[in-house]
């Protein structure tokens, strides 16, 4: 009888805490994998991680009249992590440890009154897999290692952009946070998961810089999905009349959204028909801002925001979509790519690494900078029937090769030990 492994949900919690689901990237991920691995094995644990109480909670499922899995997650815990600082200011250790002790009594009182419910569990043993941000796991850790915990950890990495200088607009201080965060984990796992090839190399390169440790066990990569399941919600919007490009979860900087702006800039500019962009995701002041320039005044007309569609809107938004534009300079991975094609959708891509491995050949690429390359894709999608008819045969035509969250899981399990027979 293999020993008991502990799935940890703290991101799918934390990701019901506020007035609506935040249902994207990493909080995804772990919603997914979770799911699926729930219906592969029936044995395995789910639990959540209070930072107020600093205690682990174990969380129930149960099947909709689908088939599918929905944990039992208490809504509004507003559960916040608790940060440590590593820059070189003697003072700031000191405002961050008080400021501390008010997040933890913030975090405790709402835990209790919003899952008082749920039932401690102790993680002596087994193994502790969670594919949470590296920062929330650190935490849950420290207390397993408080407690002495002998359970094997194993963290999914998702990604080292914070690593790339420049890659965020405050890098310098998410870089020392967020390198000790990684050297924290890496230190301590028993073996590490990857989310992509790209994200497994960028591991070895870090290590080869110095700047991260050598892992202590094996590292293996569990590529990610192109699968994007329907939604059970109700409806609340309706997809524009006319033709649209879609961006899923973009905003300014590494995300690269400005390309996007300047490439419709350009059709309008040189009199081609600019079809409408539908900006779906977080709502982003700073984004509506750069989108308000004078630059961009000939196409406002053809900007629309979606602020946080629900996945039965995210899945009409990309079916209805001329292309799918995802012009990151870096990825992990690339959900919105993945699901894109999943819908019979064309991906307009960059040639980042990572968008390459979601897509292979079925995406049209283009460099991340060159707004001049992209506008001919767009315009070429739009103009063109026959060009768009064979891109879409061709993604149907490979649905079948494309992966799902059940792959996900079934091979995630398997490198942990836990896979069940089929």
């Amino acid at each position: 009888m293999s020993a008991t492994l502990y799935f940890d949900l703290t991101e799918a919690l934390i990701s019901t805490s506020g007035k609506r689901t935040q249902y994207y990237g990493i909080a995804r991920t772990v919603h997914e994998i979770g799911r699926e691995s729930a219906l592969l094995k029936d044995d395995i644990r789910f639990v959540v991680f209070s930072f107020g109480t600093k205690q682990f909670y174990e969380v129930t499922w149960h099947k909709r009249a689908d088939g599918s899995v929905e944990f039992d997650l208490p809504k509004d815990v507003g559960q916040k992590w608790v940060r440590s600082y590593f820059g070189k200011n003697p003072i700031l250790p000191f405002i961050f440890r008080f400021s501390n002790l008010m997040t933890q009594k913030k975090n405790r009182d709402h835990w209790l009154k919003h899952a008082g419910h749920l039932k401690p569990v102790a993680i002596e043993a087994g193994t502790f897999f969670s594919a949470a941000r590296p920062k929330l796991i650190v935490d849950m850790v420290r207390v397993l290692n408080d407690r002495g915990s002998k359970a094997a950890i194993v963290p999914l990495l998702h990604d080292f952009m914070p690593l790339h200088d420049g890659a965020t607009k405050r890098f310098r201080k998410l870089d020392r946070n967020f390198l000790a965060d990684n050297c924290f984990l890496i230190e301590r796992a028993g073996q590490i998961l990857t989310n992509s090839n790209f994200t497994a190399k960028e591991l070895q390169s870090f290590v080869d810089k110095g700047m991260l440790p050598r892992p202590r066990g094996p590292a293996n990569v569990v590529q990610l999905v192109h699968h994007c399941p329907d939604g059970i919600e109700p409806s609340e919007i309706s997809i524009p009349a006319e033709p649209y490009i879609l961006t899923v979860a973009l905003n300014l900087g590494r995300k690269n959204i400005e390309v996007v702006l300047e490439a419709l800039r350009q059709l309008r500019a040189n009199g081609k028909l600019v079809p409408q962009l539908v900006i779906a995701g977080s709502h982003r002041k700073r984004l509506r801002r750069y989108a308000s320039r004078s630059e961009f005044h000939a196409i406002q007309d053809r900007l629309i925001f979606i602020d946080n569609p629900n996945q039965t809107d995210l899945v009409k938004l990309y079916k209805g979509a001329l292309a799918l534009v995802m012009p990151s300079k870096l990825e992990g991975w690339g959900l919105p790519a993945g699901e894109a094609l999943w819908c019979g959708t064309p991906a307009a891509c960059s040639t980042a690494d990572a968008l390459r491995e979601v897509c292979g050949d079925l995406a049209l690429y283009f460099e991340p900078d060159n707004a001049a390359d992209l506008a001919i894709i767009i315009n070429d999608l739009e103009e063109k029937v026959e060009f768009q008819r064979r891109i879409r045969q061709r993604i149907s035509e490979a649905k079948s090769s494309l992966r799902t969250w059940q792959t996900v899981a079934r091979e995630a399990l398997g490198i942990l030990g836990h896979l069940p027979p089929r």
